[in-house]
């Protein structure tokens, strides 16, 4: 179960190139007809995290997820849906239609599923790290066959955010923001667990570094890996990125539970040295200038970058210029400061004991929407 195909374009890929490459991934672990069978239901999930940026390196290519469809049907689907549910930020029927996916599906006979439209079904978790149910999209659940379509990004919480970090998307958005309550590493782990998934298909045709998931950098790999195996193919995509196994939470629980083996991860098609570069990683340095003072202590590179995520919102909405005596308190050992101006913004879980000393925000970590609604009511902004 550990090989891992990669297959990367000479040049920019042309429209005409997408399919080759897609379908030559898929052919080097088994082929499309080792998953589909005539009459089967399949539903695609690719990663259409938001409306307010969609292009290649934020959302799969909607050429690839054509591909998909395509190779699906071919191989005697009765019927192709994609299924999605977007980020906190964007209705899930506008970042479909606003991506492209949605026109570009139902073109090709597709249906489209909204995730927070859908009925769900919920799914128990033995052996839980920490979440023992969880309400998954039916449709995706009583597909035949499911295939996963992320994007490989890095991640402002994750650091980055591949296969198993995109199950996340078969979720409705308060079971989102619940699993960054409650620890979002385990949650997505205990998902993953699951959720069986037959095939997944990487697209690094574009990819993206720094402030991922939505605001980094685009860079051009020309390339689409594939595996049967969410777990090996997150091990050699975070590899190409030139990350350790050691850098990422979720891929040091899951060897630890034995859902991959690096011993046994093959790759075939191109090396990874050939596709290999070291991807910038979100920012993590907490000077933001005048108007916030973070006070860290013990904090991870989650709730790091989820400040620094908080911070590109308030720019993007122009807000940064009205935000005064701000201070975000962060890490299991911060200690709130005395002879504050205004209520400190307290962190996170492993900051609840001090809940009462400021405005709190629950999470592990917070995400996004929690945080802003602290800042507006600390700094009094509409």
């Amino acid at each position: 179960m550990g090989k891992v195909s990669i297959v990367k374009n000479a040049r920019v890929p042309w429209d005409a190139d997408v399919p080759v490459l897609v379908k030559k991934a898929v052919d080097l672990v088994g082929g499309i007809g080792s998953v589909v069978k005539k009459g089967d239901v399949v539903a695609l999930k690719p990663n259409v995290v938001t409306g307010r940026v969609s292009k290649p390196g934020v959302i799969t290519d909607k050429r690839v997820v054509e591909a998909m469809i395509r190779l699906c049907q071919k191989a005697g689907a009765s019927k192709v849906l994609v299924v999605e549910g977007s980020g906190y930020f964007t209705p899930t029927d506008v970042a479909l239609e606003k991506s492209g996916i949605k026109a570009a599906a139902e073109a090709l006979g597709a249906e489209v599923v909204d995730v927070d439209k859908d009925k769900l079904v919920e799914i128990p978790v033995p052996d839980h790290l920490i979440v023992d149910k969880i309400p998954v999209s039916k449709a995706f659940m009583d597909a035949d066959v499911r295939i996963n379509m992320p994007v490989m990004k890095t991640h402002d919480q994750l650091l980055v955010t591949l296969a198993v970090k995109n199950l996340k998307g078969v979720i409705p958005k308060p079971w989102k923001r619940n699993f960054h309550k409650i620890g979002v590493v385990k949650a997505i782990v205990d998902l993953s667990r699951v959720v069986p998934i037959d095939l997944s298909v990487l697209d690094a045709i574009n990819a993206m570094e720094g402030l991922g998931p939505s605001f980094g950098d685009i860079v051009p790999m020309n390339t689409i890996m594939a595996s049967k195996d969410l777990w090996s193919l997150d091990l050699a995509a975070s590899k190409a990125m030139g990350f350790e196994i050691e850098e990422l939470d979720y891929l040091k629980e899951g060897l630890r539970l034995g859902l991959f083996d690096p011993k046994k991860l093959e790759v075939v098609g191109e090396p990874i040295e050939s596709v290999a570069r070291k991807f910038k990683r979100p920012p993590t340095d907490l000077e933001f200038g005048d108007g916030i003072t973070v006070v860290s202590d013990g904090a991870c590179s989650a709730c790091r970058g989820t400040i620094h995520s908080v911070v590109y919102d308030l720019e993007q909405m122009k807000m940064m210029g009205e935000i005064r005596d701000l201070t975000i308190v962060v890490g299991a050992n911060a200690k709130v400061p005395k002879g504050l101006k205004c209520a400190p913004l307290v962190m996170g879980t492993c900051l609840k004991a001090q809940e009462k000393e400021g405005v709190y925000v629950v999470g592990c970590p917070p995400n996004n929407d929690g945080m802003l609604a602290a800042i507006k009511k600390i700094c009094k902004l509409k």
